[in-house]
């Protein structure tokens, strides 16, 4: 499984995550990254079709390896297993609208494990039809490159089942469907 640890070690540089936000020019983008839930809808909306999930990598890894910072905002051990999973949302045509990267805490009822480990379906969607009541705590914004080059945006946020920490996501933008 290939988690970069460094996405979740978040810094902050740059100034403050409301400052980066907005920076950016596109109003779509700022409030696609500023908003504590709205992804698959925006994505939806740009594209006039529903995302489709695509899982690239799954599996089991200690939490310290998926970045120095990912024991302490999921409370728990740096030797504890963590799920990691690599994905895409993409489009109609096929084409990716976003790369996802999650880390979450493996130790969940099975419905909600479940959800976390769904390949059909969007997290959001697959954790609230497995009743975990989540919110979201942005972490990080900017720009990182896209895979195949050229600046991309991006936001980083905590995943919350009531007061426990559930998950880290990061969502990587495609600069052809989110301004970078």
């Amino acid at each position: 499984m290939d988690i970069d640890g460094e996405i979740f070690d978040v810094d902050g540089t740059g100034g403050t995550v409301a400052e980066r936000i907005a920076g950016f020019s596109s109003p779509l983008t700022r409030m696609l990254l500023s908003s504590e839930g709205l992804t698959t809808t925006a994505l939806r909306a740009l594209t006039g079709a529903p995302p489709r999930v695509r899982v690239l990598g799954q599996g089991l890894l200690p939490a310290a390896q998926a970045g120095r910072a990912v024991p302490a905002l999921l409370a728990v051990g740096p030797d504890r297993q963590v799920l990691a999973r690599r994905s895409t949302l993409t489009g109609p045509d096929g084409r990716w609208l976003s790369v996802n990267q999650v880390v979450a805490r493996d130790d969940q009822d099975p419905g909600v494990r479940s959800a976390l480990t769904d390949g059909h379906r969007p997290l959001g969607a697959a954790l609230q039809d497995a009743g975990t009541g989540h919110r979201r705590t942005v972490l990080d914004a900017g720009r990182r490159p896209w895979p195949s080059g050229g600046p991309a945006c991006y936001k980083t946020y905590l995943l919350w089942h009531g007061d426990t920490p559930l998950a880290l996501v990061h969502e990587l933008f495609h600069p052809a469907v989110v301004a970078p």
